[in-house]
């Protein structure tokens, strides 16, 4: 069994569809994807719901965990749209085989998990500290719990927003103080669908990956 982790369940929007369910013997919806025997978890914006994952875990006992979603690049050749393996918030041997699936992922480094969404320049601050290659809010925290529960444990991110972009106010709790941002908001929005269903193929790809390498779960 496979759970896959997101913040939100808007960012698993077209991967659920794509789920073949099934009844389940517990009280986690089931299904199959790509291959794998999933499950699904949504641990909020900066995991504050991370006691949900804690659960389900309990009660499913999977043998491997997606982080998934989406992320900031700080990095300066990352794109949005670009899927990214995570190297320190992932397992080493299988970070180690996964790199070279150049088909499924379009770049590899260490994320970093902060506290308040990045601004453009958070982002590249982050870069020249930590040599960061993405930045979300709830990584680490499910990695620790992974590491605690002994689960074996990918992160998989796709961009959202370029190094030097920021995310329009509206979606960071601020508000629109002119006409521009909302323009941008809806220019972000109409790009976080399209981002969905890229994710999904991606995600799709990887756990077919998966299956093939020998981590049928």
């Amino acid at each position: 069994m496979l759970i896959l982790v997101f913040a939100l369940p808007e960012e698993a929007r077209v991967v659920r569809r794509r789920i073949r369910w099934h009844k389940s013997s517990v009280d986690v919806p089931q299904g199959t994807f790509a291959g794998q025997e999933v499950s699904f978890a949504f641990v909020g914006i900066s995991a504050v719901r991370i006691g949900e994952l804690e659960r389900s875990i309990d009660q499913i006992r999977p043998r491997m965990i997606i982080s998934s979603g989406f992320a900031g690049g700080t990095r300066s050749l990352l794109e949005a749209g670009d899927f990214v393996l995570s190297t320190n918030y992932t397992d080493a041997d299988i970070a180690k085989t996964l790199r070279q699936y150049h088909k499924i992922f379009d770049a590899t480094g260490p994320f970093v998990q902060v506290e308040r969404v990045a601004s453009a320049s958070d982002k590249w601050s982050l870069n020249r500290s930590q040599g960061a290659c993405a930045v979300d809010m709830e990584s680490q925290t499910i990695a620790d719990l992974c590491r605690r529960k002994g689960i074996s444990l990918v992160t998989a991110r796709m961009i959202s927003d370029a190094i030097a972009e920021a995310i329009p106010a509206v979606f960071t709790q601020k508000k629109i103080s002119r006409l521009g941002d909302l323009h941008g908001a809806v220019g972000f929005a109409a790009r976080m669908l399209q981002l969905t269903g890229k994710l999904a193929d991606r995600l799709e790809a990887l756990a077919g990956q998966l299956s093939v390498i020998g981590y049928r779960l």
